[in-house]
């Protein structure tokens, strides 16, 4: 008979829970169509049964708030805590209930009592914490986290950074982050991640730089922490401070320049050639016996190369001394593959800035017949020598050497880029139409630039031929766009100044004035240029150029013509009139920088 209704017990345990979870489902339904008396019915009887009060708890709590039944509420949490007293969210949540009854100071009574009576406990210490930081009451989970802290079992540093962060506890944050390397310097990688991730503000990143040199100064023998120096200037783009911290980070880890010279090419990247040159002359005045010195060698050429080459109007003395240093590292080295990029640097030099086409030729022959040189870049001057025919006025070896280049490299970066210059090609004689079905293919290439300029070259030709089915306007602007290229820049001048006599009605105008300004730029002639640019701002305010202008004319007055106060009105103009900008973030920077702020 036992047995029997033994068995009888077992086969309604499921049933039960079955119409059980039934009830669930439709308390549930109600609470969320806001039929909350309905929903309080039923959660009330489940919430008897002790093994359901968790699977409603959070809906029917809120419910009953909803509904101001404070004194059902206080009822129900006074019986779980008699339930459940080392349930800690009960027991937050009866304390948030009181403050919110407006009894502040009962609650942290109640608060206090209940911290005592788990701070021993490890694992309840971090699972009443999650609870008190789910309430929002970050105050009490730090407490839970420093008397946890002093039973010396865990330092809880990862749940009191990510905690600081929840609270905009900044400083503290990047204390407790900084103090994990302390004694295990692996994490670095993953410290450096997780604070780039956390403080998207300029503000907030800027206050790690004090808070490393306390470090630095508690823990001189952890270059760990100067380390983090390095890399917080290099993502300030401070590579001046960078290398200063990265040559005591390579002396005392005996790095041989390998980390300075990561700061270098860093530099180039962001375009500040003037650090990118001190760093390299540095590893080449030290390191001239070590693996490191031919590559710093060629980059230090490189980086004059840029400087020069980004500095208005172009010293073309400055560019045969730069001619004449690559001929001596070829010298030197012989022509071999840790010395092709030299070379090619060097022909590209002749070509476009001292007319010696057929000796950039000879060269970028040589280059590509040379057998002990990477195929792929080999494949890379083959484009060059395309550019260098284009400029000879000899476009169909141009397009010979792209098409080679597009076989050989399909769906790779190069292979994309030498669509891109047969896209050109195309645009440049005034046909459109394949020009266009090209760059529409390359708008979804891997790299960013490729699509960016296959999208912008799309969309000129696009909305011109809209407005235009004569394509009389477009073809013009094409043609001198070729002889920019070309580097025919007065001749460009006096066609665009035709052009816009001949369409001044016409929408391609804008396009006009911002090549006219950078040409102007180009031969140094920044009044002029900043003319142009004008005209964008106060006659197409609405078109494309509109932000490129204005922060273009922050930059002359900043770098070129040296007007603080002109170059800040332009930055500050940049962030009220065109928000939505690309540049407002290096705006924002540089006018800082200029009104004295102390910006790394």
């Amino acid at each position: 008979m036992l047995k029997r209704l033994a068995f009888v017990f077992v086969i309604c345990l499921p049933a039960l829970a079955f119409a059980q979870d039934k009830e669930i489902d439709l308390a549930n339904e109600y609470y969320s169509n806001g039929e909350y008396e309905k929903a309080i019915s039923i959660y009330s009887n489940i919430t008897k049964e002790r093994q359901f009060v968790f699977t409603v708890h959070k809906n029917y709590l809120d419910a009953l708030l909803k509904l101001e039944k404070f004194d059902e509420t206080e009822k129900y949490l006074k019986r779980q805590l008699r339930n459940f007293p080392n349930e800690s969210l009960f027991q937050v949540d009866y304390g948030v209930f009181l403050i919110m009854r407006g009894k502040k100071e009962e609650a942290e009574k109640h608060f206090a009592a209940y911290i005592e009576t788990l701070k021993k406990d490890d694992a309840q210490i971090r699972y009443a914490a999650r609870n008190f930081i789910n309430a929002n009451l970050y105050d009490y989970a730090e407490q839970l986290y420093l008397a946890g802290r002093k039973n010396g079992n865990d330092k809880f540093t990862y749940e009191l950074a990510s905690l600081y962060a929840m609270a905009g506890k900044t400083d503290m944050m990047i204390t407790e982050y900084l103090d994990i390397l302390k004694d295990d310097e692996e994490q670095l990688e993953y410290i450096e991640n997780i604070m780039q991730a956390r403080m998207r503000e300029e503000e907030d990143f800027a206050k790690i730089e004090p808070v490393i040199f306390k470090f630095i100064q508690r823990y001189p023998d952890k270059v760990v922490y100067n380390e983090m120096l390095v890399w917080f200037y290099v993502q300030m783009k401070n590579f001046s401070k960078a290398f200063f911290q990265a040559k005591s980070v390579d002396k005392r880890k005996k790095l041989e320049g390998s980390g300075i010279y990561d700061i270098g090419n860093l530099a180039m990247e962001n375009k500040d050639y003037e650090n990118a040159i001190k760093i390299f002359e540095f590893l080449v005045e030290r390191y001239r016996k070590e693996s490191i010195y031919v590559m710093a060698r060629r980059q230090l050429v490189k980086a004059k190369e840029e400087l020069v080459k980004n500095t208005f109007p172009v010293d073309i003395e400055k560019i045969k001394s730069l001619v004449k240093d690559y001929q001596q590292i070829i010298g030197e080295l012989g022509l071999v593959d840790y010395t092709a990029e030299a070379a090619r640097s060097m022909a590209l030099l002749q070509a476009f800035y001292l007319n010696n086409k057929d000796t950039a030729i000879k060269v970028f022959e040589e280059i590509i017949n040379k057998p002990t040189i990477r195929k792929d870049f080999t494949d890379q001057v083959k484009l060059d020598l395309g550019d260098i025919y284009l400029l000879k006025n000899e476009p169909w070896e141009s397009t010979l050497l792209y098409s080679q280049v597009e076989k050989r490299q399909k769906e790779k970066d190069l292979g994309h880029l030498a669509k891109l210059k047969n896209a050109k090609l195309s645009y440049y004689k005034g046909d459109f139409e394949l020009a266009k079905e090209n760059l529409d293919v390359l708008k979804l290439a891997t790299s960013r630039e490729i699509a960016n300029d296959a999208m912008q070259l799309s969309l000129l030709i696009g909305d011109n031929i809209a407005l235009d089915t004569t394509e009389a306007a477009l073809k013009e602007y094409a043609s001198i766009d070729l002889l920019v290229f070309q580097g025919q820049l007065e001749n460009a001048l006096e066609r665009y100044k035709a052009m816009q006599k001949q369409f001044s009605y016409h929408p391609i105008v804008d396009e006009i004035l911002w090549a006219k300004a950078n040409i102007y730029l180009k031969l140094g002639k920044f009044e002029q240029a900043i003319d142009e640019l004008t005209k964008i701002i106060e006659e197409h305010n609405d078109d494309i150029w509109a932000d490129d202008a204005n922060f273009l004319i922050a930059k002359i007055y900043d770098e070129n013509l040296k007007n603080k106060d002109k170059a800040m009105e332009y930055y500050q103009k940049q962030l009220t009139d065109y928000q939505g900008s690309i540049y407002s973030l290096e705006a924002r920077k540089r006018y800082r920088q200029l009104r004295g702020d102390n910006v790394n």
